[in-house]
């Protein structure tokens, strides 16, 4: 784990997570020893905490500025690459190694964010007077809800990861070693539950939109559980997931379109429990996302999209899997624009055409969507489905939810435990293209290898791919750190 500098959030980001919060201009002369004076101190940092998660920098962009979403289906088999990145085209074609640049950006990217975390929780109890015992608890849950997600990520990326819940202070304090992945589970466990807790009441006004709630908490705590759960075969956590499904489960709805999810319109409201906060107009270009220079290609119209490079493009397996019927196809793909035919599908969800037609740049104000309502009830479904050893009748309803809303058949009643497995695996891969889920859904459900296979004949698939490379820049700076399976 590199040197992380505590200072990083107030002085190196300048804009945090809501949009809200991306006119403010935290950049100033203070220095670590008289920041943290008073709850303003508090709140603009935890500001600028969200804020690493977006915010460009040299060192290859906040966590969800691309690397995240891109490899989640680079690695699997959605999509392909047409980029220059050689790192993004090893990804696809599983040719990555110890040294490839994305794994270490994902990897730099999440510890910079926990140190931030690290710091809010150690300076909150340092400053004594709150004017509402709330504030205190709303940011320390927002550390807390930040620490667990960040760890849940890396542990399932990664394995055994250095668990560091203190804030880095000296570089000796970087030499970790990597902690067990059954050690790393208890302690996001514990984080997100004190989320959950705190994340209750939010005493902020204006910092609404963007921020985890308590039921964002218990539906990560869901997510969590499932994949222990698979990971062990633990009965105990599949019915954990439930619990926590439970406490979300009526309280959000399906947007009645599919396509209306990415709208700006909608962002962080009907189905999103919760988003990633990105802005193109505001931050001074730093604070934009790159779906549509990603994914989007470049238009003749101008109307249309004017710099989008369509580096990351759909398998035609994945093309073809759609049915005709089926809403989120012309949702989630664009092949034609105003009489220009392609020489192939893109992916399209991402943009709102009324809003962000015929931008020049490809800069985008959508967000990363990183949890929403039709990912709690596909989560239901393989929850019951992994209790009962095969579908109940609210496993169907859920899953059937998803499917009435993209204009499809319920699904075939009578499926076998594995047969209605598949159908999630499959109706997951449907519904959240380019969403920052597939790898990890292969995972779970132990169907890499096979389906990569079938995909990507070509790919160089291992069973080992199921994690990836710990950096070998952070081997260097960290010599206690062992190396993944297949990768020495």
């Amino acid at each position: 784990m590199k040197k992380i500098i505590i200072f990083l959030t107030f002085l190196s980001i300048t804009f945090g997570s809501c949009q809200d919060f991306l006119e403010q201009d935290l950049r100033s002369e203070l220095n670590y020893d008289n920041y943290f004076s008073s709850e303003k101190d508090l709140v603009s940092f935890a500001d600028g905490m969200f804020g690493g998660l977006i915010t460009w920098t040299w060192t290859g962009g906040g966590l969800f500025f691309n690397n995240y979403w891109v490899l989640q289906d680079l690695a699997s088999d959605n999509c392909y690459e047409t980029g220059p990145s050689i790192d993004m085209l090893d990804l696809a074609q599983f040719t990555f190694d110890v040294n490839n640049a994305t794994v270490y950006y994902i990897w730099v990217g999440c510890y910079e964010v926990l140190n931030s975390t690290n710091v809010l929780l150690e300076e909150s109890e340092n400053i004594k007077d709150y004017s509402r015992p709330e504030i205190k608890n709303h940011l320390q849950g927002e550390a807390y809800f930040l620490r667990g997600m960040l760890y849940f990520d890396l542990v399932r990326l990664f394995g055994d990861v250095p668990l560091q819940l203190f804030s880095t202070k000296t570089a000796a304090e970087t030499q970790i070693a990597r902690t067990p992945v059954a050690d790393v589970y208890e302690s996001i466990i514990s984080d997100l539950e004190k989320a959950e807790q705190l994340l209750a009441v939010n005493p902020f006004p204006n910092r609404v939109a963007g921020m985890p709630t308590s039921m964002t908490a218990s539906a990560l705590l869901a997510k969590v559980y499932l994949t222990r759960g698979a990971l062990n075969n633990n009965a105990a956590d599949f019915n954990s997931a439930r619990t926590y499904l439970e406490k979300v489960l009526g309280h959000y709805t399906l947007e009645p379109e599919y396509a209306d999810i990415f709208k700006l319109s909608n962002a962080n409201s009907g189905e999103i429990l919760w988003a990633i906060n990105f802005s193109g107009t505001l931050g001074e270009g730093w604070t934009t996302n790159q779906f549509i220079v990603r994914l989007m290609p470049t238009t003749i119209s101008e109307n249309g999209t004017r710099n989008g490079q369509g580096w990351e493009r759909p398998l035609d397996i994945l093309y073809d899997s759609f049915s005709d019927t089926d809403k989120r196809k012309a949702a989630t793909f664009i092949t034609e624009f105003e009489g220009e035919t392609f020489d192939g599908p893109f992916i399209r969800k991402y943009w709102d055409q009324e809003a962000e037609g015929g931008r020049q740049n490809g800069e985008s104000d959508v967000d990363y969507i990183y949890l929403r309502y039709s990912d709690v009830l596909l989560m239901y479904a393989e929850a019951l489905n992994e209790i009962h050893k095969g579908p109940t009748t609210e496993a169907y309803d859920a899953i059937n939810a998803i499917r009435e809303r993209a204009n499809l058949d319920d699904l075939a009643a009578g499926l076998s435990y594995q047969e209605f497995k598949d159908a999630l695996l499959q109706e997951r891969q449907w519904e959240f293209v380019m969403e920052g889920h597939r790898w990890f859904d292969l995972v779970r459900m132990g169907k890499l290898l096979e389906r990569v296979q079938i995909a990507k004949p070509t790919a160089n698939i291992q069973t080992y791919h199921v994690l990836f490379p710990i950096p070998q820049k952070e081997r260097y700076l960290n010599h206690k750190l062992t190396q993944n399976e297949g990768y020495n």
